[in-house]
């Protein structure tokens, strides 16, 4: 039976509130993390109608015809956000430009509509239509995923064969002027990639997948600039950092891994449907280890991961993530009990040049 689920939005003074309700979700109320927003609200005109809601909610009534309007602390730092927000997005990105210009693979017009009603307006991909070839994919995989690169013969088939089902199951949203094929190939890649060693893998629960071309804007509990999170039914990702991810692949940083990896867990923990067994009977190996961990980097003189692992075990997680896969001989080396307990969840060993799965 379905319920809704209820996301509680704060305004920067965090004493006020406005509920932002998905139908048709768990009954539960979700307070969102640091940065994040339910779906859809990345963009400048959803930003706004949020941010009127908190206003309103925070300043009930209307002013007297002999009262003059003071703009609060929260309206002027929102406008002064928005400002620099539209600055970042105008500036152009000169990797990112060089990326998309080397790119000769566009989206032909028959795959994609545009929202004309939105301000910034965005690009909708159905999986479904897009019907990539096998010539097509494997180019791709062979030029920008290195991961894909090291497998056998037998393991590309099975990647390829999961990634069109992947692909089929999403809907894919470019917040921008145009499209390029490898968006949704390389993000399903990446999430074929974090599952591979999995029974399920598809993430039904996350219908939408938002791509950005930079950062993008987020609220609670203050307006933050974000390179990518999960909130509701979508993955949000912002595809300069996206990539960036995978042309670096041993610094241990890969908002695609890090974004799937929360996604994931709350697939299988908190929607609690379409589960792969094995990854939720030995999470609790993960968690004991984790802990463990956790509390040791904390310390000083321990540095694989970063200060932002520490902020929270769902972030330690995520990371741990990253490092598994772009440090694995680091994390073996250092953290051998977690290191195993990452490779019994995943099914897989980054650390063998042929994963074994």
């Amino acid at each position: 039976m379905p319920f809704d689920t209820t996301y509680h939005i704060y305004t920067t003074e965090k004493n006020t509130s406005t509920n932002y309700i998905v139908q048709g979700a768990k009954d539960t109320d979700i307070y969102l993390g640091p940065g994040e927003a339910p779906p859809g609200l990345g963009s400048l005109d959803s930003f706004y109608t949020i941010l009127s809601k908190a206003e309103k909610f925070a300043q009930p009534g209307q002013l007297k015809k002999d009262e003059h309007y003071v703009p609060s602390d929260t309206m002027i730092i929102a406008f002064i956000a928005i400002f620099i927000f539209i600055l970042i997005r105008v500036k152009k990105n000169v990797k990112e430009e060089e990326v998309e210009e080397g790119s000769s693979i566009t989206f032909s017009s028959s795959s994609t509509k545009r929202n004309k009603k939105s301000i910034s307006p965005y690009l909708t991909y159905y999986g479904e239509t897009l019907n990539f070839t096998d010539v097509e994919l494997i180019t791709i995989l062979n030029k920008r995923f290195p991961y894909y690169r090291v497998l056998s013969q037998v393991q590309k088939r099975k990647f390829t064969e999961r990634l069109q089902i992947f692909i089929a199951d999403k809907i894919f949203k470019i917040h921008d002027t145009k499209g390029y094929k490898e968006m949704p190939v390389l993000i399903s890649a990446a999430a074929i990639q974090l599952t591979f060693g999995l029974d399920k893998y598809v993430l039904p629960n996350f219908k939408y997948i938002h791509v950005y071309p930079e950062e993008f804007l987020g609220v609670h509990p203050s307006i933050r600039v974000l390179e990518g999170n999960v909130s509701g039914h979508a993955i949000n990702l912002s595809w300069k950092h996206f990539l960036h991810g995978y042309q670096d692949t041993t610094d241990g940083q890969n908002v695609g891994l890090h974004e799937l990896s929360h996604a994931l867990y709350y697939q299988t923990f908190v929607v609690e449907e379409n589960v792969d067994r094995n990854f939720r009977d030995t999470f609790n190996d993960f968690n004991n280890y984790g802990n463990k961990v956790f509390h040791q980097e904390s310390q000083p003189l321990n540095d694989l991961y970063s200060d932002y692992a520490l902020k929270n075990f769902q972030e330690f997680w995520a990371e741990s993530i990253e490092i598994f896969f772009e440090k694995p001989h680091q994390l073996k080396n250092k953290y051998p009990e977690l290191y195993t307990a990452l490779a019994l969840l995943l099914n897989q060993d980054p650390c063998i040049t042929t994963p074994e799965i």
